[in-house]
């Protein structure tokens, strides 16, 4: 009876672990991605291009305010994140403390776009002028409008401009990238703050609806004080669009369909959907055209 134990008790572990070699597999199996909401655009294409290739694998994903993607991770409730900066020292403490590498993937380049109503007089802002207004020291009476009041446009913006104090600012947090869109659409005293990704694939009609029904405005830094730009592939090629900012995908498991999903991004196919998506690859493949000089032939 005991021998009978042993070997039922064998088989069990063998069962265990030939399931979950199968749900690890990078062609099948399921994981969950916490992405900061403003990547949504960006992260829905990379997933239907991963299940493209491989229809068996199931990549569940939330949209969550950055910090909580990281946190989401961090806890092990979620196999990635997919945010817009790199680990804090608290966060790479983590991984040191459980002996992993941190390793960030980044996969593109996309940037932090200013919108304004198409009948509103902002056209164009310098940063001198954008960081007033959050100062509050210019032009108060138009509406500063964030996807949410733990937004990592927000916490960009932040950095970026050097504020110390948003009490002055007239800020005012929506429900999402959509809803800022659709505020300024009704608002001509507001300006809005959006990832670029949301509006630069000029392929997707979805992106040329919000385009189509709002104005992209044009940025000038201390460098080129009489040159707008906006984020478009050539600018933030360029790097001329002063509001530029990285998509990095975190994982704390480096094994199966989890990492298999960050090899793709970063690799040629998923740097492809990168670009058509109208944002900078991070990874730049050369393509390269073979011309052969044969002789057509007769036709018929």
């Amino acid at each position: 009876m005991k021998r009978i134990l042993i070997v039922m008790c064998t088989a069990l572990a063998l069962w265990q672990c030939n399931s979950q070699e199968k749900q690890d597999l990078p062609n099948e199996g399921e994981i969950t991605i916490a992405a900061d909401e403003s990547l949504q655009p960006i992260v829905e294409a990379e997933v239907m291009a991963y299940n493209a290739h491989y229809p068996k694998a199931k990549l569940n994903v939330v949209y969550v305010p950055e910090q909580r993607a990281m946190s989401l991770m961090m806890n092990d409730s979620v196999n990635v994140a997919i945010v817009t900066r790199e680990a804090t020292p608290g966060e790479k403490a983590v991984y040191t403390s459980n002996n992993i590498p941190y390793l960030p993937a980044k996969m593109a380049l996309d940037g932090v776009a200013i919108i304004s109503n198409t009948e509103s007089s902002i056209k164009n802002l310098s940063v001198t002028e954008l960081k007033e207004m959050f100062e509050g020291q210019k032009k108060t009476d138009i509406k500063l409008v964030f996807d949410n009041s733990s937004s990592s446009n927000l916490n960009y913006m932040i950095q970026k401009l050097g504020l110390k104090d948003l009490k002055k600012a007239n800020i005012f947090a929506a429900d999402g990238n959509k809803d800022v869109i659709e505020y300024i659409k009704k608002n001509k005293n507001a300006i809005g703050v959006i990832g670029g990704n949301w509006i630069s694939d000029i392929d997707d009609s979805k992106s040329q609806s919000f385009i189509n029904s709002i104005h992209v405005v044009g940025i000038s830094d201390a460098k080129t004080p009489d040159k707008y730009y906006t984020p478009t592939t050539a600018s933030l090629r360029a790097r001329k669009y002063p509001f530029e900012r990285r998509v990095i995908l975190h994982t704390k498991k480096g094994y199966g369909l989890t990492s298999a999903f960050i090899r793709f991004c970063c690799a040629y196919i998923g740097q492809l959907v990168v670009e058509k998506s109208g944002l900078l690859p991070y990874y730049i493949y050369e393509r390269e055209i073979i011309l052969e000089k044969k002789p057509v032939g007769k036709l018929p």
